[in-house]
């Protein structure tokens, strides 16, 4: 069976399955740092590249892009606890985020990954999902991803322990092939969502 990738990217991040930025942030940390050889990526490692690709548009608006959206509330944390400033490289916020000492600025990076994971991907099984807690969607949509019968159209299988995700080998060949054009589409897509009035 012939995977469309062009339409699952665009249903993963459709407008309605669009509540806040994180799974445009998150698909575009997988976009830009997937490879062949590097296709295995810590919750704690992709929360960290959504804030460093987020760090300057959260800035330039200053403010939350939607109600909930906390990547703003991450941005204003690092910057005081990291001593960054709104004109930091993107590599410099992620190397702070991604080593940062302080519990607090920890926990809140982390919490970008609660649930972004696995609702980047939820659409695949939404009939399964239906009726079920957030815990028990998660656990269902862990299991569903690493399950080959099921996970035919999934970008990754989430593993619980640790916390990660590990993208397809057919969805990174995909990807490589693809990258340049793949960012530009993520990147309109996030302009599109951050800067609408």
């Amino acid at each position: 069976m012939t995977v469309d990738y062009e339409a699952e990217l665009n249903t993963m991040v459709s407008g309605k399955n669009l509540m806040n930025s994180y799974k445009l942030y998150f698909l575009k940390a997988i976009l830009v740092n997937v490879s062949n050889d590097c296709r295995i990526f810590s919750f704690y490692e992709m929360a960290s590249w959504m804030c460093a690709y987020s760090f300057s548009d959260v800035c330039t608006l200053g403010r939350r892009i939607r109600p909930l959206d906390k990547l703003y509330d991450v941005a204003v944390l690092a910057i005081n606890t990291e001593g960054l400033m709104q004109s930091s490289k993107m590599g410099e916020i992620f190397d702070a985020l991604n080593h940062t000492e302080s519990k607090r600025l920890k926990r809140e990076v982390s919490a970008l990954c609660n649930y972004v994971p696995y609702r980047l991907i939820a659409y695949l099984w939404q009939d399964q999902l239906k009726g079920k807690t957030d815990k028990e969607k998660n656990l269902l949509i862990e299991k569903l991803s690493r399950n080959n019968e099921a996970n035919i159209y999934s970008i990754f299988a989430i593993e619980e322990a640790p916390k990660r995700i590990e993208v397809y080998a057919d969805w990174a060949k995909y990807i490589v092939k693809n990258r340049k054009r793949l960012v530009s589409w993520i990147d309109q897509k996030i302009a599109a969502f951050v800067w609408k009035e």
